[in-house]
């Protein structure tokens, strides 16, 4: 690194903070005593940071802790709407999409379903239940879709099933269980009694911060529940106001006897392993349990997760998948509810790398011979398991969108199947055969990331998780483009051709005629043996749209529309999680780290100073630069803890937090209204928020809006929007105040 003077802004205001400015004259060495400038970190010091980074990323988790969400839902009602100039809150406008045309396989796709139950008085009624897009119904066989529980504390549905007394009662357990990094913790347990007109959250004492795989009602007592979470196993005697746990571990699935139901198998099945993990059965309703091990597997240590299913009919047929640590899977199958078992030989590695994600097991009410089983795909099998087919062929040109969660069977005609996937709701009437899409109208999208047109206020563009990036065009159905995993997007604001979007760790795509094709990989001269995060960070310079900064392990840069790049920094920390250029002056980036790391370099990458001093030790996820001076940054962090928004008017030689009276939630965006920078705009967790005075005194922002993550704002002063992609209902959008 060379020695540096005092680099100035358009306004000729230094950007260096304080301590590096005093230190700029007389080099580097001195700056490097007071850690403001750092080389690359020794190989030998990798492991330890990689354990570091990994607790850090434990403890910024924006799934956990567990009392966080609900304290921030209940607070934040508390705060007073935003109101304009004329004393009137505006109100967000949903944009989709509302489905997914051309998606996996040419079938119309939604975002991630993971449980449904079919009306046993009428095929019609259908009711979905959404990864982070909340409780969903349909009256018309999934013709069309509404939701009804979008501003409840957690959409988040993890499990849903109708009482069998009552079928305009309905529970849904929040808390997705499938382990991923946006499995989305839950608030309680949701119950409607009139048929998803209103929603009363119970239990949330005793669920705070638990999954939900499977709700169980005894069939013969009313309001007699039984529940398997990460928790255990629990029962309710009351429809769910009140619950006692009856087993320990994390509860993967759960069955019932129906002919004898004080009669219940359990599964414990934590996905790395634990002496806790195995299969329990149950004569007494759950009061004891005692561990099966007759023909089955015993050491716990070496089991992975474990799904069940039964024949209603035939409850005595059950089959157990169980995913072993070390790869693949055992699957057996008792006629006598669990007191011996046969290994199935030729059952499919059907979840493969990935039985912690997508892993389901499902029996026919009426035929205990029909068995599914899926994950990546999913397999059936019509002799009681001696022999599988693919039946949807997910990665073998087949239209379903792979990565399958759950399959349900219609109680008015067994040959009718649903099936929940990342690709949203599939149904087959010909037992798997055939499959046609039931997306249309599930607005259930998980945003990564949107953009928008500089000029056209009916085209925007979105990368999503698992259902790749989509072009908006003015319809709230969008066009998918691009497959796979989307990631970060961003439009060339002088042309709007020039499109990039993101697959995962830092595969960019570039497209030139407004995102109908893409070209792969656009990132010669980033190394690819350096870490990435699954969706990494890149961002255009708001002087040249030409010009791109990525981040690895390094900060790259490209001049030339991402065809060549070049590595303008040396390592900063554990992986860079956000990256952005000063909109007054190029030569001034910030970046953060997924460590908890701060930096900025005023000279485009010459030299960098480290200004994590005064911030908490948390994942960056975004940074927003004023565009009036190049010294005032925000920084928005991951996590639940407090003070998770930051301001520096020094470029970052002091900070100040600006939480006020939120909550401690994470902060996902921040955005600057580019004609009043004083405004800012914050997306969390629970929605949106906004100051008028460069901070504090926060707001929520508009009405309407889903109580749902949100991951990406973008504020276009030509168009006059405020537009917000959201983790599980889609991109929204409000007037900004001229």
């Amino acid at each position: 690194m060379a020695t540096i003077g005092d680099p100035k802004d358009e306004r000729g205001a230094s950007v260096l903070p304080p301590l590096a400015r005093r230190w700029s004259l007389v080099g580097l060495i001195a700056l490097t005593a007071f850690g403001f400038a750092q080389e690359p970190r020794k190989e030998e010091e990798d492991a330890r940071e990689k354990r570091a980074a990994s607790r850090q990323m434990r403890v910024d988790s924006a799934v956990a802790p567990a009392v966080g969400r609900l304290t921030a839902f209940f607070e934040t009602r508390g705060l007073p709407v935003w109101r304009n100039r004329a004393g009137t809150a505006p109100k967000w406008q949903e944009i989709g999409p509302s489905v997914l045309k051309n998606g996996w396989g040419g079938m119309d796709n939604a975002g991630r379903t993971l449980a449904l139950a079919v009306d046993p008085r009428d095929a019609r009624t259908l009711w979905v239940g959404a990864a982070s897009g909340g409780v969903w119904k349909s009256v018309d066989e999934g013709r069309t879709w509404r939701p009804v529980a979008d501003q409840e504390a957690s959409l988040s549905i993890g499990a849903l099933t109708i009482d069998p007394f009552n079928h305009d009662t309905v529970y849904a357990g929040t808390g997705e269980p499938n382990g991923s990094l946006d499995s989305f913790h839950g608030a309680g347990f949701l119950r409607t009694l009139d048929a998803g007109r209103r929603w009363s959250l119970l239990a949330s004492d005793v669920y705070l911060g638990t999954h939900f795989s499977r709700i169980v009602p005894h069939p013969k007592r009313k309001g007699f529940l039984f529940a398997a979470t990460t928790r255990g196993v629990l029962r309710s005697l009351d429809g769910g106001a009140t619950w006692v746990q009856l087993l320990r571990g994390r509860a993967t699935d759960l069955l019932i006897d129906h002919r004898n139901p004080n009669s219940l198998i359990a599964s414990c099945g934590s996905s790395n392993g634990s002496a806790s993990n195995g299969l329990f059965k149950s004569t007494d309703a759950g009061h004891t349990w005692r561990r099966i091990t007759r023909d089955l597997p015993t050491d716990g240590r070496r089991m992975a997760r474990i799904q069940m299913a039964n024949s209603t009919a035939h409850p005595s047929v059950a089959y157990a998948a169980i995913y072993r640590t070390n790869g693949g899977v055992d699957m057996f199958k008792t006629t006598d509810f669990g007191e011996s078992w046969i290994r199935l030989p030729n059952a499919p590695d059907y979840a493969g790398g990935q039985s912690w994600y997508d892993n389901y097991v499902a029996c026919s009410p009426t035929n205990p011979n029909v068995v599914f089983v899926g994950g990546t795909s999913t397999y059936r099998s019509i002799d009681g398991g001696a022999t599988w087919e693919d039946n949807t062929r997910s990665y073998s040109g087949g239209p379903v969108h792979p990565d399958h969660h759950y399959l349900a069977f219609s109680p008015h005609d067994p040959q009718t199947v649903y099936l929940c996937t990342d690709g949203g709701l599939f149904r087959s009437r010909n037992l798997g055969e055939s499959w046609e899409s039931v997306n249309e109208g599930l607005s259930t999208i998980q945003f990564q990331s949107v953009d928008v047109h500089p000029w056209d206020e009916n085209i925007a563009w979105g990368g999503t998780q698992d259902n790749g990036t989509n072009v908006y065009s003015g319809k709230l159905a969008w066009t998918n483009t691009f497959l796979g995993d989307g990631g970060v997007t961003k439009a060339n604001w002088k042309d709007p051709n020039v499109v990039y979007t993101e697959y995962v760790g830092l595969t960019i795509c570039k497209s030139t005629d407004g995102g109908k094709s893409w070209r792969w990989n656009t990132t010669r001269g980033i190394d690819p043996r350096e870490g990435k995060l699954f969706y990494a960070p890149y961002n255009l310079d708001p002087s040249d749209p030409d010009v791109l900064v990525a981040g690895a392990e390094k900060v790259y840069r490209s001049t030339d529309a991402a065809e060549n790049w070049t590595a303008i920094s040396p390592k900063l920390g554990h992986r860079v999680s956000a990256v952005t250029v000063a909109p007054s002056t190029s030569r001034v980036i910030y970046a953060g780290t997924s460590d908890g790391r701060m930096w900025v370099t005023p000279n485009t990458g010459k030299d960098w100073y480290e200004v994590t001093k005064g911030l908490p030790r948390a994942y960056v996820n975004d940074i927003a630069v004023d565009p009036r001076n190049a010294r005032t940054v925000y920084v928005g962090l991951n996590g639940w803890s407090p003070d998770r928004i930051w301001k520096s008017t020094d470029a970052g030689g002091t900070w100040r937090p600006l939480m006020d009276d939120l909550p401690p939630m994470p902060v996902h965006a921040v955005t600057l209204d580019p004609r009043n920078p004083e405004r800012v705009f914050l997306a969390t967790s629970i929605g949106v928020f906004v100051s008028d005075q460069g901070g504090g005194r926060w707001q929520r922002m508009g009405q309407g809006l889903p109580t749902v993550p949100v991951f990406s704002l973008v504020a276009n002063p030509r168009t006059n929007w405020l537009t917000a992609g959201t983790h599980g209902r889609g991109a929204w959008r409000i007037t900004l105040e001229r």
